[in-house]
Order: structure tokens, then sequence, then C-alpha cells
């Protein structure tokens, strides 16, 4: 039987509902900022999100529509969007998912490693870590971002990474990942993988099936996870007991 020794968290819509509140209400402020008639709406940006990285979800976009804006002109609008998506987290818009503290806690009551690996930039992660997990940011031994590799999710280097870092195995770890390019990039790192579908997943018409497991949301004490393939759960919500089940 595996011991589960380290748990790897990726952040936009596992952590929190960072994409649709967060990053697209963003973008579309900075669209409006260079007076751009873009708008992604969120069937659009559910779209755009199979793009690793909000500035290459800008240059995919301008190249879908055959905009003439140069990488440099893409790039200060992703500066932009950082400013606004700093002021949604400071204004408390975004929100950490049921279960997510929870978990965090247990995990590191259990003596598991616990690793941040998220293809967001440092810039626009660092105001959400320090404000909405900034009660839990000690449990994590390291953040893994956007600058801390070449390839990009859903490439495995950012949990390769990760792996190495935290001196275990892929057998003896798993990823918490809300998006087929997530699992993707976990399975390409042989990792072991839990499926947690975001907020807005009724909007998903493809769920990945690679994942070990998939629930509906981590759950809390109010609010039970349920299963939508894989083992089934142990308690009403997903736990180290759960993790460390589905790894074996």
């Amino acid at each position: 039987m595996h011991k589960l020794k380290a748990v790897f968290w990726d952040v936009d819509g596992t952590i929190a509902d960072t994409e649709m509140c967060g990053h697209r209400v963003a973008f579309n402020l900075a669209f409006k900022d260079f007076d751009l008639d873009w708008y992604w709406n969120k069937s659009k940006y559910i779209e755009l999100l199979e793009i690793s990285g909000g500035f290459n979800r800008i240059i995919h976009y301008r190249n879908e529509i055959h905009s003439h804006l140069s990488e440099s002109e893409c790039s200060k609008i992703q500066s932009r969007k950082r400013h606004h998506y700093k002021n949604l987290i400071f204004s408390g818009k975004i929100k950490v998912r049921e279960g997510v503290l929870r978990l965090i806690k247990e995990l590191n009551s259990n003596g598991i490693k616990q690793f941040i690996v998220t293809t967001s930039g440092r810039d626009s992660l660092e105001p959400f870590l320090n404000s909405s997990l900034s009660s839990h940011l000690s449990f994590f031994s390291k953040v893994i971002t956007y600058e801390d590799v070449s390839n990009h999710k859903p490439y495995p280097d950012a949990y390769n990474l990760a792996l190495k870092l935290s001196e275990t195995s892929e057998a003896n770890s798993i990823a918490i990942e809300d998006s087929l390019i997530g699992v993707e990039a976990a399975k390409a790192a042989k990792l072991n993988c839990l499926l947690t579908l975001p907020p807005w997943s009724c909007s998903i018409k493809n769920i990945s099936r690679k994942a070990n497991a998939c629930v509906n949301s981590l759950g809390d004490l109010y609010s039970p996870s349920k299963i939508v393939y894989g083992k089934k759960l142990i308690n009403h919500n997903v736990d180290f007991h759960y993790l460390t089940n589905i790894i074996n």
C-alpha cells in the first residue's frame, strides 16, 4: 500500500473560483482600458481556459480574430489585467472554495508536504495567497508559478519540479486539479490526480476521465462531496484517508 506523502494543489478553479469571478472580469476591464471591443463572456472564457496562461490566451485570441496588436501591446494588456485582478482580490470578491482550508489543515496535521503548482504568474497569485489564503499559507513548502518553468500545463514541467523539490515519488503523491490541461499535466508527470470540478463545470461538455477520481467539490460539513467517478468516499468529504485510498 502506498503512503501519501505529498499533495500538489492547483489554484485557479481548484483552491478558489478565481477564473470566472476574477481573471475573466479583470481581462474584460483591461480590454476596456485599451479601448478594445473585446469581451470574454463565460462560454468564451471556458473555451480559452484550454490555453495555459493569461498572456498566452491574449495571444491566442488576437490570432483567432486576426487582430494586428503586437506582442508588446498584448503584454501591456496582461500587465493591466494583473492590476485589476489584484483589486478584485483585495475587495474580497474571490473566495476560497468549500473544503479547501479544511483539507489543507488536515493534511498538515498528518505531516503531508503540500505545494502550490500553478501556471498563473507570481504577480497575480501573491495577492490571493497573502489575503484569502494567508491563514494557511505556512502549510505549503513551496509555490511553483508560471515563471519557474519553461513549458506550462499541460506539459509536466511544473509537476516534475514539484516532485523533485518534495523528494517523494509519483506513487506517494497526488495532484488536485480542476481542468483537463491540469489533469494532463499531472498524468504526464506520472502523478495520481483528483479532479475537483470548478463551480461552473455545468458549462463544460467534456469532463476528463484521466484522473484517479472526480468529485464536484472537496466538500464541507454542510456541503458534502459528490463522486462523479472513482472510488467511493470513506466519509462525506474528500479527506486524508480518501486521498490515500485513491492512490492505491
